[in-house]
């Protein structure tokens, strides 16, 4: 970091350092549920699991009731996250989606671009196929 953004007053590098810190959490979280999905055989053959919040914030460790195939409609897009109602980051972030017990957000800008990067359905190394649920 330069001096010049290192010293400025506006809290706009802190700012930045927040932002990319939390988009950093998504990112893994996103990879810990993804973990648990692969790990779970069950998961299809029961109607809801457990996957934990991947907002933004530092101390949250909240879990989201979801079924496998809400799951899987928000891993069809790299760019979506599983958040808890008010988890919702105002900057960086739009809504596509509510439901009472959980949010469904897109990143927008350069969180886009690291969630793409980070994804790890698309990930070279990812040794399974990304299932696709099929139309009602």
């Amino acid at each position: 970091m330069s001096a010049p953004e290192k010293n400025r007053t506006d809290g706009s590098s802190e700012r930045g350092a927040r932002t990319e810190r939390g988009e950093l959490r998504q990112t893994l979280f996103r990879e810990v549920n993804e973990q648990i999905e692969r790990l779970s055989g069950e998961w299809l053959m029961v109607d809801r699991d457990t996957v934990l919040c991947e907002c933004g914030h530092p101390d949250c460790l909240e879990q989201i009731e979801v079924s496998a195939e809400e799951y899987e409609a928000v891993r069809l897009f790299p760019t979506r996250f599983l958040v808890k109602p008010k988890h919702v980051a105002p900057e960086g972030e739009r809504v596509v989606h509510e439901t009472v017990g959980y949010v469904v957000v897109e990143k927008l800008g350069p969180g886009a671009e690291t969630a793409i990067r980070s994804d790890p359905r698309r990930a070279p190394h990812r040794d399974r196929e990304t299932v696709v649920p099929e139309p009602s």
